[in-house]
């Protein structure tokens, strides 16, 4: 699983063996055996949704919040991963490859406000207050396949295009890569999870979506609730259906 290169990678080993327990439970439970791992990895592998208390500009999180203030050992008092909601939400898809002709994104490719709204008519759909934007790149494709192309080379939204998304008020931002945006990606998540204190996912697979033009979807988000966490690991449901736009 590609990671960020700051990050620890991702690690599973099984603990227990059932050959091992079989013989631990035999006098109360002859026969009975279990098996059990343990995970080592961070929140922010693979698809994940981001708390607000993730970044800060100058020390400061959203609303002004200091957050050296509200940061122990054990995790943030404020603003953690307990405090994302369950989203239950209509979704749109920006299949902006698609609009454009293209299976995939130029690399390193920004994505302008002007390139969002050609999408949606390209769809044929509305995004309204209130939606998830899932935004495709078509760089997902990378994700087991070629590690430096997924961390490196993605395209991604703009400051531009991240402004725009945002004055349309949606609740809950995803896109197909790991870092979001181009060619600064700090700064529109600092734009997202500081200004807004809008949550966003990354790393989603959309790639079933698109194939099948499912545009509008209702999507489920329910992320762990880990006390003081800076995110969660997160796996996003997507049901599709047909819209007519009136």
């Amino acid at each position: 699983m590609p990671v960020h290169p700051e990050d620890p990678p991702y690690s599973m080993a099984i603990y227990r063996y059932h050959q091992f327990t079989k013989q631990l439970f035999e006098k109360v439970a002859p026969g009975f055996s279990d098996s059990m791992e343990l995970v080592i990895t961070s929140m922010h592998s693979g698809t994940h949704i981001d708390a607000k208390c993730h970044m800060a500009r100058d020390g400061l999180l959203h609303q002004g919040v200091k957050a050296n203030e509200i940061v122990k050992h054990t995790g943030y008092t404020r603003y953690g991963t307990e405090e994302i909601p369950i989203y239950v939400k209509r979704a749109v898809l920006f299949d902006v490859p698609a609009s454009k002709g293209l299976d995939i994104l130029p690399q390193r490719y920004g994505i302008t406000a002007e390139d969002l709204e050609k999408c949606l008519e390209f769809e044929g759909v509305k995004l309204n207050e209130g939606d998830v934007a899932l935004v495709r790149t078509g760089y997902s494709r990378y994700f087991t396949t070629d590690k430096e192309k997924y961390l490196h080379d993605f395209a991604g939204i703009t400051e531009e295009s991240a402004r725009w998304l945002i004055n349309r008020r949606i609740s809950l931002l995803g896109i197909d890569n790991l870092a979001m945006a181009v060619p600064k990606p700090f700064n529109v998540h600092l734009m997202f999870l500081v200004d807004a204190g809008i949550h966003v996912m990354k790393s989603l697979y959309l790639e079933e979506l698109a194939r099948d033009r499912m545009y509008v979807s209702a999507v489920v988000v329910a992320p762990l609730k880990v006390v003081g966490g800076t995110g969660s690991l997160v796996r996003p449901l997507a049901l599709g259906f047909r819209e007519k736009v009136k």
